[in-house]
């Protein structure tokens, strides 16, 4: 049967050339002419007579790959296979040593950079955005290089951080005394320790009077009995002891079984060792120029807002402080908190004034702990955690020159980082349960750390990572643009690091808005490229050599409140990334003098088979025609399922419309077919040749029209070439029934009346961005 019908339209096309031969040599011309004007009536344009409807032009890609022994893949891609989900291969082939060329092929005319890939032995596949330059495409890749690490210079697990002060062992032991001195003189009343007195004329404190050989540096009171006790004093009074404005501070010891109250009348100049007892500092306490101590047992109720105007206060705790006022707890000024107890704050801990005016809070060992309902720093004021932070609002850091530094367990609401800062650390566990804004700054996940946020937005920030460190997004995150040039992702040293990317990351439309360094297993559940599409700005996101991505249901962090890091599973599988040879759109109409230019009468999609080179896979995926209609690649008719009508493959009834948004949708249909020797897309030799419905295609007078055929040449004589049959280098949406070509896609117009070829490579993307509602399948 196949001879036969081959034998068949042989004699038709005969029967057709002898017709031609007996009329007028012009009549072709005059058959030409007219199907020309139909063409430029439809179209709207002249149509020049170079115009060859050729969408390609020819490239060479050469991969130069340092520091990858194994054997890879390398790739050239028509698209950007990260946003798409697989990638259509233009070139690809196995590497040869250091330099591996894929020569002389195919490639979209309009691409001016386009994605390469090299997929490693594990199927781990690195993506790279390359110019195309005179024809040239050349990527480089080093799989030997790794992130450059934060140096740094308090030593925190063998770091050292010059800007940071502790207090020294021997300030932690006179800060902590064990018992009360002997020396030390009761407070005999506990409801005032001074009356007016007068001395030489000036009305002075009682305590002076009493105690007045005794006021010396270091001198001792003690307080033993529950009740309130007032303390005050400023010791600035010319001829005391000999010596003008000096201030001699004294100590008090509290050791009581119960509740004092303490009370500060004028100002104030000593250290408060609580021993023992239920402390209370009243809200009008105000200014203590000195420290204050809690040992392990006792408790302070600090009722003030604010230690900032105690310029150089420090205070030690061992013990538990609570800072009651429901507005805030403002610490700074010079000021230094180190906390090994309980310090809970029942409104926000702030921090103020002053760049220059450096202050610590340190929350350090496994029995510290701190709770807050926010946490703000917005000076220069440094925090630690080796132990226990619970925030249930925000964590806040808006001014440069802070140290951040985690090596506990801190779990907060939601954390901004947004002080142009590269001295955030995490050595333990970060937990933020809300958001996480990362700006203009840096975070540095130190060896053996985990942080987890269930949102997160960066923007001009970077993720530093130092070995075995994890960022668990849980669902969502944004990365704005950056500026050109400007890093902004996670850049990792050592080994297993781990980057999980839950929910929608959302990418902005700016080159590298996201983008890896370094070895880090990645993955990610789905990512949104607003830059998509648009050459201009891509690629949104690069992930380096070094990065492997693995499935995202299968990368899981698992955690306690014990241990730092936490534990991620062990070789989950790696995502090996879907791709296919490049497919062409080969697009007809069906008469030639009277078209309506849909370029739907017959559609087919052909691609290479990727299981076998020498084989064509050719789907049907459109039949606009009421003619029959069949197919050919040269002297071979195409069937799919043993039918070669159009209306018959697809099942439909013939004459009635399929997949153009008329008459019937139908499910594509696809056949597979030997490659001829010396195949190549462009050129290729696919033509319909149209008959009258359910007639004999054996018999040429049932034929409409001869050969429609695929324009692959240019004409620079004669009339211009009409655009029949076109060859598109892509998966093509062709426009809906009645639906003109240029209507469906606007560019279509540019590039087709474009008679300067060199100007028309750059026009020929037109079929990529069709006008919404005019094509099928949108």
């Amino acid at each position: 049967m196949k001879k036969y019908l081959l034998n068949g339209l042989a004699a038709l096309t005969m029967g057709f050339a002898m017709t031609s031969c007996m009329q007028e040599f012009n009549v072709e011309v005059q058959e030409q002419q007219v199907s020309l004007d139909n063409a430029q009536q439809t179209l709207g344009f002249y149509i020049p007579e170079n115009q060859d409807w050729v969408m390609t032009s020819t490239a060479t890609a050469t991969f130069n790959i340092q520091g990858l022994s194994d054997e890879a893949t390398v790739y050239v891609f028509s698209n950007n296979p990260q946003s798409d989900g697989y990638g259509s291969v233009l070139a690809s082939g196995q590497t040869t040593g250091t330099t591996t060329t894929l020569s002389e092929f195919s490639i979209p005319a309009h691409l001016e950079s386009v994605f390469v890939g090299v997929k490693e032995s594990n199927g781990n596949m690195i993506y790279k955005y390359v110019d195309v330059e005179n024809g040239q495409i050349n990527a480089n890749y080093n799989y030997s290089t790794t992130a450059n690490a934060r140096t740094r210079s308090i030593t925190v697990n063998g770091d050292t951080y010059s800007a940071f002060t502790f207090p020294s062992s021997s300030d932690l032991t006179a800060a902590f005394p064990t018992s009360v001195p002997t020396n030390a003189d009761e407070v005999a009343d506990l409801e005032t320790l001074y009356k007016g007195q007068t001395y030489g004329g000036t009305t002075m404190w009682d305590l002076y009077a009493i105690y007045a050989n005794k006021i010396v540096e270091g001198y001792n009171l003690k307080v033993t009995r529950t009740g309130v006790v007032e303390l005050g004093g400023n010791y600035q009074n010319a001829g005391w002891n000999g010596s003008a404005n000096v201030a001699y501070p004294y100590n008090v010891y509290v050791n009581v079984n119960g509740d004092v109250t303490i009370r500060r009348v004028g100002a104030t100049h000593f250290n408060l060792y609580i021993l023992k007892g239920n402390v209370t500092l009243e809200s009008n306490y105000g200014e203590q120029a000195g420290s204050i101590s809690v040992a392990a047992g006792a408790t302070l109720n600090d009722q003030r807002n604010s230690i900032a105007a105690n310029q150089g206060i420090k205070i030690f705790n061992r013990g538990t402080i609570n800072a009651t006022n429901t507005e805030k707890y403002d610490i700074g000024n010079f000021c230094t908190v180190y906390n090994e107890g309980k310090f809970n704050f029942s409104g926000a801990m702030t921090y103020s004034p002053g760049d220059a005016n450096t202050s610590y809070f340190i929350n350090m060992g496994d029995n510290a702990e701190i709770t807050a309902p926010s946490m703000t720093m917005n000076s220069s004021c440094h925090f630690y955690n080796s132990g226990k932070v619970t925030v249930s609002g925000e964590t806040k850091v808006t001014q440069q020159k802070i140290y951040w530094i985690n090596n506990g367990h801190y779990t907060t609401g939601s954390m901004t980082f947004s002080a142009k800062n590269t001295t955030f650390y995490n050595y333990c566990q970060l937990l933020v349960k809300g958001n996480a804004h990362m700006y203009d700054g840096e975070f540095n996940l130190m060896n053996g750390s985990y942080t987890e946020t269930n949102t997160a937005d960066f923007d001009n920030f970077i993720v530093n990572m130092n070995g075995n460190a994890g960022f668990n997004v849980k669902d969502g995150s944004d990365w704005a643009a950056q500026g050109d040039g400007t890093f902004q992702g996670f850049k990792a040293t050592g080994t297993n690091n781990y980057v999980r990317l839950g929910g929608t990351t959302t990418v902005a439309g700016h080159l590298k808005s996201l983008e890896t360094t370094g070895n880090i297993t990645l993955a990610y559940n789905n990512i949104v490229d607003l830059g998509a599409g648009n050459s201009g700005v891509q690629p949104t996101y690069q992930f380096n050599e070094g990065t492997t991505k693995v499935n995202f249901s299968q990368l899981n962090p698992t955690y306690n409140s014990t241990n730092c890091g936490a534990s991620w599973t062990s070789n989950p599988p790696v995502v090996t990334p879907v791709t296919e040879n490049q497919t062409w759109t080969y697009a007809f109409e069906d008469n030639k003098t009277r078209c309506d230019f849909d370029l739907n009468d017959v559609v087919i999609q052909v691609r290479e088979s990727e299981t076998n080179s020498s084989k064509l896979i050719v789907t049907l995926v459109a039949a606009g025609c009421e003619y029959d209609n069949y197919v050919w690649l040269g002297n071979t008719q195409l069937s799919w399922n043993n039918k070669a009508e159009v209306h018959e493959a697809f099942g439909a009834t013939h004459g009635v419309m399929v997949n153009t948004s008329r008459g019937v949708d139908m499910n594509a249909v696809e056949t597979t077919i030997d490659k001829p020797s010396g195949f190549d897309f462009q050129t290729a030799d696919f033509k319909i040749c149209p008959f009258k419905v359910n007639s004999d295609p054996t018999v040429s007078t049932n034929a409409v029209n001869d050969y429609i055929t695929v324009v692959t040449s240019s004409n620079s004589e004669g009339l211009g070439k009409v655009p029949l049959g076109i060859a598109i280098p892509a998966k093509w949406k062709w426009p809906k029934e009645r639906v003109v070509v240029n209507n469906a896609y606007s560019g279509f117009t540019a590039w087709g009346k474009q008679s300067d070829l060199t100007l028309k490579a750059g026009q020929s993307g037109w079929y990529q961005t069709p006008n919404s509602g005019t094509v099928y399948g949108e």
